[in-house]
């Protein structure tokens, strides 16, 4: 958490990977920043605390929610896949997916304004794209399908991914267990184009 992103980029990492844990996300402005170093050097990967790390790198409002997500059983629909992932989740925060741009009409259905219950866009099928100033296209992944909130992103101009539910949960469901697949395989990628570059 207190590494710095110089330190990180000079010891030859593959990838980034940002774990969950407790707190506001607010509470961690140097991490934050470090993420921000890192965007488009590494490829990175946030789970819970640390998808709305990157969310917060890349400029968006995080809300305590109403009702926190605890325990097992979460239904989570996979926007590019339209498959629902039965998750496990322990968090008080979300992403506000709004805050992270203007959508881009073209790569979102055609729709130009943004929902505030991202069941939406489950129902509709769609994956919609935002416009971030600061960080090009940004993709909504996942939705909540109990309350509409917020569960995944992905930065379609830096190789990084996050999702906001427990996808090691050892104990509980496994039907997220291909992100950790995805991950790697964006290490490889990303790799392979730094040797051919």
């Amino acid at each position: 958490y207190n590494t710095p992103a110089e330190e990180i980029l000079s010891a030859g990492h593959h990838g980034v990977m940002l774990s969950n844990g407790p707190g506001d996300p607010a509470d961690n402005p140097f991490c934050i920043q470090q993420i921000q170093k890192l965007f488009g050097k590494l490829p990175m990967f946030g789970i819970c605390l640390g998808h709305q790390m990157i969310c917060k790198a890349a400029g968006s409002d995080i809300e305590k929610l109403k009702f926190g997500h605890r325990g097992g059983n979460h239904p989570v629909m996979n926007l590019l896949t339209g498959r629902v992932e039965i998750t496990a989740q322990n968090h008080g925060f979300g992403l506000v997916f709004p805050s992270l741009g203007e959508l881009v009409p073209e790569l979102s259905g055609g729709f130009k304004g943004h929902e505030d219950d991202l069941r939406f866009w489950a129902r509709a099928g769609i994956a919609p794209v935002v416009d971030n100033p600061r960080f090009g296209r940004i993709r909504l992944t996942h939705v909540n399908l109990n309350d509409g909130t917020a569960e995944g992103i992905q930065l379609l101009d830096h190789p990084a991914f996050s999702v906001q539910y427990h996808p090691e949960a050892a104990a509980g469901p496994h039907d997220a267990a291909y992100l950790f697949d995805r991950f790697v395989d964006l290490m490889k990628t990303s790799k392979e184009e730094n040797r051919n570059a």
